[in-house]
């Protein structure tokens, strides 16, 4: 199993339309290659984790570097884990009621266990999400 951790700039300027279309495409593509997930959105920047099989993983992350609905990719964490933290939500909005509060918890501690400017950011997202 793989996990990827990264936040990038949102290109949506605070649709939720949009962002509804992104976790729907979410949906569709990583049913189709095993991945799971969740997708945190602050209006301005994202968060998200994908897991799953190395391949699934590498050939998602590739497609969510050529997405145009954002820019400014930053990987936090790219790592072999033992297990999925994100059960079989091909994708969920973190914002997605009480069943997404395990995974915001998950990367709230992420976040704060790694002292870098970066993990700072993920940290403010997610706090901005659940605000």
């Amino acid at each position: 199993m793989r996990r990827i951790i990264y936040t990038s700039r949102s290109l949506i300027d605070g649709s939720l339309a949009a962002l509804d279309a992104i976790v729907a495409e979410s949906i569709a593509w990583n049913t189709e290659v095993g991945v799971t997930g969740m997708l945190w959105w602050d209006g301005r920047n994202f968060a998200q984790v994908i897991e799953g099989e190395h391949d699934g993983v590498a050939v998602t992350i590739d497609r969510i570097r050529g997405d145009r609905r954002h820019r400014d990719m930053d990987v936090l964490f790219d790592r072999v884990v033992l297990t999925r933290q994100f059960g079989d939500w091909a994708m969920r909005r973190a914002d997605d009621g009480v069943e997404s509060t395990p995974g915001t918890t998950f990367l709230l501690g992420f976040a704060l266990g790694e002292p870098t400017p970066s993990a700072k950011r993920l940290y403010d997202i997610i706090i901005a999400t659940e605000s």
